[in-house]
């Protein structure tokens, strides 16, 4: 799908975006998104909590294993499957949400109807965060999944919405996820980057902001110091660049 991304001097331009495969394309060319930037650091966070996911599918099955109802290739199967299963099912929870706020959010500006709830329990729980979050600030909606571009950095993107919050111009990336991690700021610097040339307008503030899908509290993170964030993220850029590079010199 295309859209037409307009800036506050007047240039514009299209981005062509595949959401199935996740890639920016404009002119026919290939653009990094923030969040494919952001992968080449390393999570070592994820190693034990895949871990702990083949440990735990192994306890609930482990009964199965010992009256010989599963084999022992299922066992391998689904030990090394659990993660994956796991991160997906967390995903989807994750795409449920973030769609009902875009159509909170548009509903909010004029456009469309108010959304229903989902039917997922967790799904219901996380947007209850959200309107929590919602009802103890005054904001006004500016756009809701607002695709981006960075002129001078060269990198593509989608923050889920911009707005005037307490009168502060800032930009919002919503998670649903366990914790609020430390690449989460560097990613809402990118954003409030491209943002600030697109609008014309200094972000006064770049929020993580995290439904928790079990407990249905909100956790509300400003990501105060931009420069040093987006320093990391360029840094991450470097990198990105310097690893596509030799892996491209591979193919030759």
């Amino acid at each position: 799908m295309e859209y037409q991304i307009d800036f506050h001097d007047g240039a514009e331009i299209v981005l062509d975006f595949n959401e199935d495969k996740h890639v920016y394309r404009i002119e026919g060319e290939y653009v990094p998104s923030v969040t494919t930037i952001l992968n080449t650091i390393s999570k070592p966070a994820l190693l034990p909590w895949a871990v702990k996911m083949g440990a735990d599918w192994f306890s609930d099955n482990c009964e199965a294993f010992t009256q010989a109802t599963l084999s022992v290739d299922d066992v391998i199967k689904g030990i090394k499957g659990a993660y994956r299963k796991k991160s997906q099912d967390a995903m989807n929870i994750g795409q449920v949400v973030h769609k009902w706020c875009e159509d909170a959010i548009q509903w909010k500006m004029g456009n469309g109807d108010s959304p229903e709830m989902p039917d997922d329990v967790h799904a219901i729980t996380a947007i209850n965060a959200f309107q929590e979050w919602v009802s103890t600030r005054e904001i006004k909606w500016l756009a809701a999944e607002q695709k981006l571009y960075n002129r001078k950095y060269k990198y593509a993107g989608t923050v889920d919405a911009v707005a005037e919050i307490d009168g502060a111009f800032c930009v919002i990336d919503f998670k649903t996820s366990a914790a609020v991690y430390d690449e989460y700021y560097l990613q809402c610097a990118a954003y409030a980057e491209a943002i600030q040339d697109m609008y014309g307008r200094e972000v006064d503030s770049a929020w993580v902001l995290r439904f928790d899908k079990k407990t249905g509290k909100f956790e509300a993170k400003d990501s105060e110091e931009h420069d040093e964030n987006f320093s990391g993220f360029y840094g991450a850029m470097l990198l990105y660049s310097r690893l596509t590079a030799l892996k491209n010199r591979k193919k030759r």
